[in-house]
């Protein structure tokens, strides 16, 4: 054969297939389009010349990962079924002399066409918005953007090599495909007819387990510290869950509507039920993808723009103060207070030297301590990193001490208190009576209080696990008793810590300046040996690294939707394309026996709302169900305003709706014209 042979039959059928092959190289080249620009961001030295970028880079950094990752499974999934549609065609190439040999040399030209087109395109159309996401993602993280045109040799080099390797394992994958095909299957692909699928009640109700399951643990989890262990695990089970589900309900559907038959015997479900009744058993996976990317978009979304909404608001509660200094250390000594004393004076001739003055200021301190409450007793006999497979860390809480005289100067109360009694109040799902034993120490309560009281409610910013806030007679007394305590690694368990947080009245740069100076000053002269933690921040400073921290993972939201929505359209469009052209011949059949055009468009209808409803159905039900979990995951970012992340899901699921209702309109239309 001529040497352009091969070449010339694979630009033939890409060409006759162009409405299975044009959107699949399309969203290759989108794919390879984001993966440069999320590199070029990440990776390259396209940022580091500003400040505080690094966080942000980060995030980018492992996006680059998971689109990698993601990019290389997608792909697969979407070039299967691509081939899926041309085994009929190889067969008869088959029949007309050529071997499985031929037919990888048509398939490897075509992967190379297609790597071609798709990288070429999509690192052109990257270098070519890349600067528009630049502005992007600088605007969103709060840096002033340079206006230097930059090309990163590195980033193209990068991505060529990451998709040249995804593209040959898709050539492997398609050639496996055909070679280990007889020649009258591949050519009696189209035609193979299925058998009534039967309604698998032992993968119906193992699915339907397994999803509640995972459901259960969403719900179940009361703190953050639980959440982040426990979050992979439940969304493992509600994927192994929706998939088994889906592919064994969706069945179970069809049976359940056939008999009911006031809506079964009517023209247009009639031929709809039927037709799916033969193809869900095969497409419930699809309809299970379709839900997952839904959902995965729904959660990113509604996560990361409540972050970066409340950004400010995050900022607030851990830096109410525009100077916060604090100094920490283990264990406790009564010596610390006159070391004290003087980082105080330190800090505040400094504060006055620069011309500021201090106002507003709050000064407190607390010792902390950690323990296992189990039956109204907070035990520190049990170390939740050595019990890792049998601890619930629902029950792991944390202590925190305060003076009496420190409570009432921030609440401006005036309580008293007697030798062994305190005042209690909790954040978490703990409960206790009117005595708490912590340790060997047993405590009577006074009184309950709430700590978000006055500026009291400073003293936590965000909690990983529950809080008990305890306030007593005299600090150093309490802490002594709690000093002898040590975890498996023989270091104290007791925390103590000084927190003092103050105004100036600057503006924003003098206050960044101000806290800079504050902070070498207490790093280089004040910095008491005896102490392992001793820091001066400013709100402003620290206002730059959440907004490009959150700014950095909305970011990266954006882009991952973006992908996964296109992915979902694709799914869609290649499960519409190959249904339409099975259906042909059935409809074809039922339109020479009197089945009008408008019978088959309501047909259609009744035929793409029903399945078409299940994914985005589904979504909203593991939407609601994993909110509860991920309020606790951001509540380990200081987040902790529920109604805004609810306000966040709802305006969430409103766009996707309305996109996948386009979605919808767009396919049925292809639907239609093929069958019709």
């Amino acid at each position: 054969m001529k040497a352009g042979f091969y070449p010339k039959m694979a630009v033939s059928g890409m060409r006759k297939n162009g409405r299975l092959y044009l959107p699949y190289i399309a969203a290759c080249i989108l794919m390879v389009s984001v993966f440069y620009i999320m590199h070029l961001l990440g990776f390259s030295d396209m940022m580091t010349g500003f400040e505080g970028a690094g966080t942000a880079r980060e995030i980018l950094k492992y996006g680059t990962i998971v689109m990698a990752v993601f990019g290389t499974i997608f792909l697969f999934y979407t070039q299967s079924t691509l081939i899926k549609g041309r085994l009929k065609e190889f067969g008869l190439y088959s029949v007309l002399g050529m071997n499985r040999r031929n037919l990888g040399k048509i398939i490897f030209f075509e992967t190379v066409i297609t790597w071609f087109i798709s990288v070429a395109g999509g690192l052109a159309s990257g270098i070519g918005i890349s600067k528009l996401a630049e502005l992007g993602f600088s605007k969103m993280i709060g840096l002033d953007s340079s206006y230097k045109f930059i090309v990163s040799g590195e980033s193209i080099l990068f991505t060529a090599i990451v998709y040249s390797i995804i593209f040959f394992l898709i050539f492997l994958n398609a050639t496996r495909q055909v070679r280990f095909s007889r020649t009258i299957n591949l050519i009696y692909s189209d035609k193979t007819g299925e058998k009534p699928p039967k309604a698998n009640w032992f993968v119906g109700i193992l699915g339907l387990v397994i999803l509640l399951t995972g459901y259960t643990i969403a719900l179940k989890i009361e703190q953050p510290l639980s959440a982040l262990i426990w979050f992979f695990v439940a969304v493992i089970l509600i994927i192994i869950g929706t998939y088994l589900t889906l592919i064994a309900g969706s069945v179970l559907l069809c049976r359940i509507l056939q008999k009911n038959k006031k809506y079964y015997y009517k023209t247009n479900h009639f031929v709809s039920v039927s037709s799916m009744a033969y193809r869900m058993k095969r497409n419930g996976a699809g309809l299970a993808s379709i839900c997952i990317l839904l959902t995965m978009v729904l959660v990113i979304m509604s996560s990361t723009s409540a972050l970066y909404i409340n950004r400010e608001e995050t900022l607030q509660n851990h830096y109410p103060r525009q100077i916060n200094c604090t100094a920490s250390n283990d264990g406790f000594s009564d010596s610390y207070g006159k070391t004290i004393e003087k980082i105080k004076e330190g800090i505040n001739t400094k504060t006055q030297e620069y011309g500021a003055e201090i106002a507003d200021s709050y000064i407190y301190t607390t010792c902390c301590i950690s323990g296992y409450f189990e039956n109204g007793r907070m035990r520190l006999d049990i170390d939740p990193l050595t019990n890792m497979t049998t601890i619930d860390y629902d029950k792991v809480i944390q202590a925190y001490f305060f003076d009496i005289d420190d409570y009432n100067r921030m609440t401006g109360n005036n309580e008293v208190l007697s030798s062994g009694e305190i005042l209690a109040g909790v954040e978490g799902n703990i409960d206790f009576g009117n005595e708490l034993v912590i340790g060997d120490e047993s405590f009577k309560v006074a009184k309950r209080i709430n700590y978000r009281q006055g500026d009291f409610k400073h003293t936590l910013a965000s909690t990983v696990v529950s809080t008990l806030f305890i306030i007593v007679d005299d600090l150093g007394e309490v802490a002594s008793k709690y000093n002898h305590y040590a975890d498996y690694n023989g270091n104290k368990m007791l925390a103590w810590e000084w927190h003092y947080s103050f105004d100036t009245g600057l503006d924003e740069d003098k206050e960044t300046e101000l806290g800079k100076l504050l902070s070498d000053y207490v790093r280089d002269e004040l910095y008491p040996q005896e102490f392992w933690g001793v820091r001066c921040e400013s709100r402003a400073d620290q206002r730059n690294d959440f907004v490009r921290t959150f700014g950095g993972l909305f970011f990266l939201g954006i882009l991952l939707s973006v992908i996964f929505l296109v992915s979902c359209v694709l799914i869609i469009y290649y499960k519409q394309i190959s249904e339409g052209f099975e259906d042909q011949s059935r409809f074809g059949i039922m339109q020479k026996v009197g089945m009008t055009k408008e019978n088959i468009r309501k047909s259609i209808n009744s035929q793409m709302l029903t399945v078409f409803l299940i994914p985005i159905l589904f979504a909203c039900i593991h939407l609601t169900t994993v909110l509860p979990i991920i309020h606790k995951l951001l509540m380990l970012f200081g987040h902790n305003n529920m109604p805004l992340l609810l306000a966040s899901a709802g305006i969430c699921v409103l766009i996707c709706g309305i996109f996948y209702a386009a979605i919808h309109k767009v396919t049925s239309n292809a639907y239609y014209k093929i069958v019709s």
